[in-house]
């Protein structure tokens, strides 16, 4: 019994919030027909309002079946219309003199569908490859700038709708005539109310209340005038019925021969502006009710099921129609969510299309008039007050200055001015942003090769001669001018060592245009007049095919470098740092004894530590250690080069370290008892001591002395080690 209660509670709150979107559907769509179908093509109102009220039973039903949320409410929308009427307008006004009215209604009709079934076409194939979120690339304010130069549209089509005039700025004065500025002004005032009403009041109720207050109060005022119905129709302040020459679909077969195609065809850009200002406008709606309903909407859904509504209106010569907004979140501020509310929307629609077509020859002209100036004056405040205090001023500026364009010149001269400008700012920001991820000298930043103490020290004193750059991101002509700029700027700085080598690291570069590979040759250019050597690493083949597309020659020379990883580039500008500073780049034979010596001083004690080794000599491409393996040994390397790689799980080789004579391996794996994280391969052929697990133990049990003294060795080790690696990460965090 309290389910049924429930249940029956849900569906009369369903109907309820149906019942009052279908009357704002309808109050809307004869405003948009007008707006339309105004000034030569006003005598087909009734027609236009016919098309307009099949749009939106056709599409209300349809999305409100398919939708992803149960309480959408889909109705023809302002946008679209307002860029239809300018549309109509154009081709009015293009159409030979000699042609009948009726060819140039059907010409338009025919220039709506095509819309209609183009903007279907298009969303079902954003929804089908979910490339919905692709439109939201558009600069945000060029998107305010459109919606601003729409209300402007909606304000002048809402006077040519209760004046039954051509609004142009030439005929601005005929709208201070007594008998015309009577019928605009009567509208300014009912829309000022409702506008004013809804700021204070945002309630799903104020409008629906405006609507009967203001339709009540036109016909109290004709009857305190005592005018009949029939001079009040006359003199231009009702609309037509619905049925004055009976219902049909206007693009019958034969009306098919009477289309002009060509002109429809020359309003492919505006019928393009329809497709792009109908997807942002459907995505903010659908976002919008995701945050008022609090639950997720799939957005390519909605894209398929708008796409095929707008497909099947179109082909009965409907208007395009999206979601509305406050009418779908209509139900859940009612306290229920259902299809019927969508559902019951479009029957009022579809009522009032087949059965109650002459109750329209009654709706003032004032208040359709209303309806349309609300819905400027609402994208007016919001995008050119509201933004002010919202947006960057560039922003709203070029918001201003899209409106002006719009107003002045056209819509489609706005729209690409406005793309223009936005290219032009985000150019201009994005050429302000750094490339550079990090900036870093040699003092710092060291490659992973294993450095005596000698070395350390000199590369420390002339590291500066060494200047790194990490570029990050997208690289285009600015950014690279920039960063050509920041090199210069080094090279020839007065209170630092001579630039001897420049590294670029690509490693996280996603591209570059080829006006910046323009850039980087001049970079190669400056490289050698100032002597000294430019060097890239971390192209991937990408990188490498775009430089090569651009014309940078790739070819190596005395003063250009390129480096598989920044790694090796570091360790080859080290290895030439030392060479011009006559010092050797890899340390010499270092036996044993000498690296020893500090902590073992009694030569016997020393003796007694080295019966724990045993000595070997090994061939190049040996492996001391592989990854994975348990732990065994620990090496001391008394002459050659070794290797510390690392597989990772894409399969590729890194390099951890490189080391000369001195350097100890093993030491982590043998202390921890882990396996071993990288493998240590030897580069040349080398001579080392090795201590296994079991000698270590060995030591330990029975030399407690020889121990002791041995792990203060590898302290000192290792904390020479973590020492030189706190100052690279310093360098590389500040």
């Amino acid at each position: 019994m309290v389910k049924r209660q429930r249940d029956l509670g849900r569906l009369v709150t369903s109907v309820t919030a149906g019942l009052i979107s279908g009357v704002l559907t309808v109050t809307m769509g004869i405003a948009f027909a007008a707006l339309i179908f105004s000034g030569p093509l006003s005598e087909f109102i009734s027609r236009g309002i016919s098309l307009i009220l099949l749009s939106a039973l056709i599409i209300g039903i349809f999305v409100a079946w398919t939708s992803s949320y149960e309480g959408t409410v889909a109705r023809p929308h302002e946008i679209p219309a307002a860029i239809l009427a300018l549309i109509a307008g154009i081709i009015t006004s293009k159409m030979p003199p000699t042609a009948p009215a009726e060819e140039t209604f059907i010409t338009v009709v025919a220039a709506i569908a095509v819309t209609s079934v183009i903007t279907g076409l298009f969303f079902l194939a954003l929804g089908t490859f979910k490339a919905g979120n692709l439109i939201r690339f558009i600069p945000y304010p060029v998107i305010g700038g459109f919606l601003a130069g729409t209300g402007l549209l909606l304000v002048k089509g809402a006077l040519g709708v209760m004046t039954n005039k051509a609004v142009s700025y030439s005929s601005l004065t005929s709208l201070t005539q007594p008998d015309v500025a009577v019928k605009w002004l009567s509208g300014l005032a009912l829309a000022m109310i409702l506008f004013g009403f809804v700021r204070r009041w945002n309630h799903y109720m104020v409008m629906p209340v405006w609507l009967v207050v203001s339709v009540g109060l036109f016909y109290l005022i004709v009857l305190i005038v005592g005018a009949p119905i029939d001079d009040v129709r006359a003199q231009g302040w009702l609309t037509g019925s619905l049925h004055e020459t009976g219902f049909e679909i206007p693009l019958s077969p034969a009306a098919l021969t009477r289309i002009d195609w060509g002109l429809i065809l020359t309003q492919a850009d505006r019928i393009g502006t329809i497709l792009i200002l109908s997807c942002i406008s459907l995505l903010l709606n659908a976002s919008g009710l995701e945050l008022v309903v609090r639950r997720e909407i799939d957005l390519n859904r909605e894209l398929k099921s708008v796409g095929v509504a707008n497909i099947l209106a179109g082909s009965g010569g409907g208007a395009v129609g999206i979601h509305s907004l406050s009418l779908s979140a209509l139900g859940y501020t009612m306290g229920t969510s259902s299809r019927l509310i969508g559902i019951f929307s479009a029957l009022v629609c579809g009522s009032i299309l087949f059965f109650g077509g002459s109750l329209l020859s009654y709706f003032p002209k004032p208040v359709m008039g209303g309806v349309l100036l609300f819905l400027g004056f609402s994208f007016l405040y919001q995008w050119l007050y509201e933004s002010w205090f919202k947006l960057p001023r560039i922003d709203c500026v070029l918001i201003w200055l899209i409106l002006i364009i719009i107003g002045g010149f056209g819509f489609l001269e706005g729209v690409g001015v406005g793309i223009l400008v936005a290219v032009v700012i985000f150019v201009y920001n994005y050429s302000r942003v750094s490339v550079v991820k990090q900036a870093l000298s040699g003092v710092h930043y060291h490659s992973n090769v294993d450095r005596t103490l000698e070395q350390q020290q000199m590369l420390s004193e002339k590291g500066d001669a060494l200047y790194i750059l990490k570029l990050q991101g997208f690289i285009f002509f600015g950014t690279a001018n920039n960063l050509h700029d920041k090199i210069s700027v080094r090279a020839t700085a007065a209170n630092q060592p001579p630039l001897l080598y420049a590294t670029l690291d690509f490693r996280f570069v996603n591209g570059i245009d080829s006006s910046a590979a323009n850039s980087f040759a001049k970079m190669k250019i400056y490289a050698e007049s100032h002597d000294y050597v430019l060097i890239f690493t971390g192209l991937s083949a990408t990188l490498l095919n775009q430089f090569t597309r651009g014309g940078f020659p790739l070819e190596e020379n005395a003063h250009f470098r390129i480096f598989p990883d920044l790694d090796r580039a570091v360790e080859w500008c080290e290895n030439q740092i030392l060479i011009l500073e006559s010092a050797h780049v890899f340390g010499e034979e270092q036996r044993l004894d000498d690296q020893l010596r500090v902590f073992f001083t009694d030569p016997e004690k020393m003796l007694r530590f080295k019966q724990y080794l045993e000595k070997r000599q090994v061939p190049m491409g040996y492996y001391l250690i592989h990854q994975g393996d348990p732990p065994h040994s620990l090496y001391f390397l008394e002459s050659g080069k070794i290797t510390v790689q690392m597989q990772n799980d894409q399969g590729q080789i890194v390099r951890l370290r490189t080391g000369g004579p001195g350097t100890v391996v093993g030491e982590l794996g043998l202390y921890l008892r882990s396996p071993s994280t990288a493998s240590v391969i030897t580069e040349q052929e080398s001579v080392f001591y090795r201590l296994t697990a079991v000698a270590l133990t060995t030591m330990e049990e029975k030399d407690l002395e020889i121990a002791a003294a041995f792990h203060k060795f590898m302290v000192h080790r290792l904390g020479q080690r973590l020492i030189y690696t706190n100052r690279s990460l310093k360098a590389l965090m500040d």
